[in-house]
C-alpha cells in the first residue's frame, strides 16, 4: 500500500479432477468474493443470508459467483456419485479477489503456467450471465484496453464567476479528446484497435444467428428507450 502496510491476499483454490493425457482438459474459472451490500441499498431480506422466495435463491452472490461455481463442482461430483468417468480432466481455479481486480491471480497463473496451467485446452468463465432462460457457455469475453490522456490547466483553483472564458478550461479540453475516440454509432475511432481484436470466424457468425435473445425485453429490463443497434 501507498503507506507502506503490506496485505496478505486470499488464496487462489486450484483443484483437478483426472490427469488423462489422452483427454482435453477444461480450467473453470469463479470466484467467491462479493460486492457490499445493505438492507437500505434496496434488498427486501439480508443479502448475506440465502433466502428462499417462491424457488428463487436470493443472497449477494447468488449469481455472481457462487452458484455457477457450485454447478460445475456439482456436475464434477454427480459424475463421482455414479461411478461414471469424466470425459474430460476438470481443473478448479477459485479466487477472492475478482471484485477488486483480481490482484494476485496474474501472478499466480504466470508462476504455475508450465505446471497446473500446461496442459489446459479450454478455459470456461462461469462468471457470465444467460442472454435468455436457455443455458449457455461462455467461451470469451471483452477484454480491455488502458489509454492515458493528460492535460495540464492553472496552477491553483479559480472561480468560475471571476476568471470563467479567460482561462483555458481543462476540463473542456478533456471532454474534447474523449470526443475524437468513439463514433455516434459506439464505433471505436482509436487508430489500430480493431486490428488488435480477433475477427469472427464463419462458424462463430452461423452461431450467433441461433441466439435466443429479445432486443425489446432487454431495454425494458435495463430502463432504456434506445440501444446502440436495432437487432442482436
Amino acid at each position: 500500500l501507498p503507506d507502506g502496510q503490506t496485505l496478505l491476499l486470499p488464496k487462489v483454490v486450484t483443484a483437478q479432477f483426472g490427469s488423462d493425457v489422452n483427454k482435453h482438459t477444461v480450467c473453470v474459472y469463479g470466484h467467491v468474493d462479493v460486492q457490499p451490500a445493505k438492507l437500505d441499498d434496496g434488498w427486501a431480506t439480508d443479502p448475506y443470508n440465502l433466502t428462499d422466495i417462491n424457488g428463487h435463491l436470493y443472497g449477494r452472490g447468488a449469481s455472481d459467483n457462487k452458484a455457477p461455481v457450485l454447478a460445475w463442482i456439482h456436475a464434477v461430483g454427480a459424475y463421482q456419485a455414479l461411478n461414471m468417468e469424466l470425459p474430460v480432466n476438470v481443473k478448479f481455479v477459485i479466487e477472492g479477489m475478482e471484485e477488486t481486480g483480481s490482484n494476485g491471480l496474474d501472478a499466480m497463473i504466470l508462476a504455475q503456467r508450465d505446471t497446473f496451467f500446461s496442459d489446459v485446452d479450454y478455459i470456461i468463465i462461469s462468471d457470465c450471465g444467460w442472454l435468455s432462460r436457455r443455458p449457455a457457455l461462455t467461451y470469451g469475453t471483452r477484454g480491455n484496453c488502458y489509454f492515458f490522456a493528460e492535460v495540464e490547466g492553472p496552477k491553483q483553483d479559480l472561480h468560475s464567476g471571476v476568471y470563467g472564458g479567460t482561462v483555458i478550461e481543462p476540463m473542456t479540453d478533456l471532454i474534447g479528446i474523449l470526443d475524437t475516440l468513439i463514433s455516434p454509432s459506439g464505433k471505436i475511432l482509436i487508430p489500430g484497435i480493431r486490428e488488435a481484436v480477433a475477427p469472427l470466424s464463419d462458424e462463430e457468425w452461423k452461431m450467433y444467428q441461433d441466439i435466443q435473445f429479445d432486443v425489446e425485453d432487454y431495454k425494458n429490463k435495463i430502463g432504456v428507450s434506445q440501444l446502440m443497434y436495432s437487432n442482436k
